[in-house]
């Protein structure tokens, strides 16, 4: 980022060698300059307005923002989508990691506005995305059933301070999604929604008028904050401004952080519940438990602790019972994380020793238990840290033990890892660091195998010039037939330069 008296100049630079053939879509350069309460957006940009609107999708664009006092606007328009043709004549090759067959796509352009008042701790703003792809950028694809479509989508986003510590936040959108603008018209009586908005988008028999909600109440206390929440999305709710959205669902959830013992303790504990089947069209309803507990002690000086519990229950019933009903289902996700740690000083530097445990368990408690629900394993990490201040330097290591257990057998690995990194040249201006790993498998086949892994980065730092270079190695053998051997081979270079 520069930063040219007052204004400052955010780049973005993307670049790739992949599918150069047909449509380079990773090279992209983007830049938002901004001064005082006005930025600019100009190029490849991700933008957000609302979460279930315009919420950070990638589009060439040109776009405004303005925030002069409690006055909030903002405006873009640009290309969401390149035109890619169908090409009948490609073959796929499921040896290739990145395909060379076109996906094809209309071209897609549209614009997003934002009109509100107030600040960031207390405001509303109305959001409105149009979006619609160009029939006529590409010939109809004739090997997938690929439609030019369209959506508008209204929204309305807000925090309101109802008492001095307690705030209401809200977000609502109504989205018209077509997913054929080439479709017959509408005929007879439409939605609320449909009928309002058939002026702008033109109502046919592939409209779909859906609603997501999401609310909550934050209480903001000295030492602790309460927050709870409601969220409510229909099925196949979607917006052409966000990448993905989870529909289908309603959840209620509560969470409350508090800090305790001087400071020394922090807590956060989550609950909640969840269901989906809101239109009663699927053959069951899965209801979920949302359960999370997590703990952070630290000592004055020596000793902390980082202890995090997560519990997930998932139901499944169906809408109408068999006797033999493969629907039935009933899941349980654990994943429990232990980390002690402890820190000597000594001279010039210090000791650090650190212990990781992580145990995760999927289980299924139904009567009708798939075999491939069944999921267990845990991860150990015995650390070890030495430091010198004065020469900017760290050299460590640490053994490992993993072990894997599903329907597909047993897999477990032991090893070691080792770590070296120093500063280098005046003002610490060179640093280089060095990663090695070795671990021995036991494979679920009943062979045996081996991972070894060794990376290397060096950051060069100049005035307003600074270089970082990353070179990777992993080799992987094995003699299971289910888990192949492998070579990978990793560079990466990368320059940022200061205005």
């Amino acid at each position: 980022m520069a930063t040219i008296k007052g204004v400052q100049l955010p780049f973005l630079l993307v670049l790739s060698d992949q599918q150069r053939s047909f449509q380079q879509p990773f090279n992209q350069f983007g830049i938002s300059p901004k001064y005082k309460w006005a930025k600019l957006h100009l190029g490849y940009q991700d933008v957000s307005f609302s979460k279930f609107t315009m919420a950070g999708y990638r589009a060439l664009m040109a776009g405004v923002e303005l925030n002069p006092g409690k006055f909030r606007f903002g405006f873009l328009y640009g290309r969401f989508q390149k035109a890619v043709e169908e090409d009948t004549t490609a073959v796929y090759d499921p040896t290739k990691f990145i395909s060379d067959v076109p996906v094809p796509a209309y071209e897609r352009k549209g614009f997003a506005v934002k009109v509100g008042v107030g600040t960031e701790e207390e405001h509303v703003d109305l959001v409105l995305l149009r979006a619609k792809d160009d029939p006529r950028s590409i010939r109809r694809p004739v090997r997938t059933a690929l439609a030019p479509a369209g959506n508008l989508v209204a929204g309305l986003k807000g925090r309101v301070k109802l008492a001095k510590d307690l705030h209401w936040d809200f977000d609502v959108a109504a989205s018209e999604y077509v997913r054929d603008v080439e479709a017959p018209a509408l005929t007879g009586d439409a939605g609320p929604i449909t009928t309002a908005l058939s002026g702008i988008l033109g109502p046919s028999t592939s409209t779909q008028s859906l609603m997501a909600l999401e609310t909550g109440l934050q209480l903001k206390r000295k030492r602790a904050r309460y927050k709870l929440t409601y969220r409510r999305v229909d099925p196949d709710f979607k917006s052409m401004g966000a990448y993905y959205l989870q529909t289908d669902v309603e959840q209620v959830t509560g969470t409350v952080t508090a800090t305790l013992l001087k400071g020394r303790l922090s807590t956060n504990l989550t609950a909640g519940w969840q269901h989906n089947n809101l239109k009663k069209l699927r053959e069951a309803t899965a209801r979920r438990i949302i359960g999370n507990l997590g703990l952070n002690y630290q000592a004055k000086k020596v000793f902390g602790c980082l202890v995090n519990y997560t519990n997930f229950g998932i139901t499944q019933t169906p809408e109408r019972r068999s006797v033999n009903d493969t629907t039935l289902l009933e899941q349980v996700s654990q994943n429990l994380l232990v980390q002690p740690r402890a820190r000597f000083a000594a001279p010039n530097g210090g000791h650090a020793v650190s212990y990781t445990f992580n145990y995760f368990a999927l289980s299924d408690r139904s009567e009708n238990a798939f075999s491939s629900a069944q999921l267990t394993g845990f991860h150990n990490d015995l650390a070890y840290t030495r430091n010198w201040k004065r020469a900017q330097a760290t050299l460590g290591g640490g053994l490992i033990w993993r072990r894997t257990e599903n329907f597909a057998g047993r897999m477990e690995s032991r090893g070691a890892h080792a770590e070296a990194g120093r500063a280098w040249l005046k003002k610490d201006r060179l640093r280089t660091e060095l990663r090695t790993s070795f671990l021995a498998n036991a494979l679920p086949a009943g062979g045996d195998g081996s991972t070894w892994q060794l990376d290397l980065r060096a950051s060069w730092q100049l005035d307003k010039l600074a270089f970082t270079l990353t070179l990777g190695h992993q080799d992987n053998r094995s003699r299971d037939a289910t888990v192949p051997s492998f070579t990978e081979d990793l560079a990466q270079l990368g320059v940022n330069y200061r205005f």
